[in-house]
């Protein structure tokens, strides 16, 4: 009976230190690796620590299921590496065309709409999970996937991702 009392002790020691520190204190990245092109014109944007962490939630609960590590399951030659990013028609390697893509999806040739087939705000009745997505939530989660292009050599990059 000690033993239990103890166990329930220390786990709801956990859980309470848990709730106090959350990702948005576990995470502290450089101010370079947060600045990240806002536009195509070259602008740039810095990104608070909050904001990032925002979004990696954002990134957690919505769009790792299909885009681990930055590839893409559904479309491996697809990632979201820079160079793929940039590539994108219209360019997706900036803040404000990432946010762009998240409402409203098209092919990497920007051919075609992608509205039925990726989750984007534009059809909440076929995407529940980004429903309720405000103008920070887009920003966050394209920021974060910039970001995240920035400080992981690794992200989106098939030839350095072990399979």
């Amino acid at each position: 009976m000690l033993k239990k009392r103890v166990f329930i002790f220390l786990m709801g020691i956990l859980l309470a230190w848990q709730s106090f520190v959350g990702e948005a204190n576990a995470l502290k990245l450089s101010e370079k690796v947060r600045t990240i092109p806002l536009n195509e014109e070259g602008d740039m944007i810095t990104l608070s620590n909050q904001e990032v962490a925002k979004g990696a939630a954002l990134f957690k609960d919505n769009c790792a299921q299909c885009h681990i590590q930055g590839k893409t399951k559904t479309n491996p030659n697809v990632t979201l590496s820079k160079q793929a990013l940039a590539n994108a028609l219209p360019a997706r390697d900036n803040l404000l065309g990432l946010m762009d893509y998240i409402k409203h999806p098209t092919s990497y040739d920007g051919e075609e709409d992608l509205s039925l087939l990726h989750m984007n705000t534009e059809r909440p009745d076929l995407w529940p999970e980004i429903r309720n997505y405000t103008e920070d939530d887009i920003k966050a989660l394209a920021g974060y996937i910039l970001v995240q292009a920035n400080a992981d050599p690794k992200w989106g990059n098939l030839s350095l991702i072990d399979n």
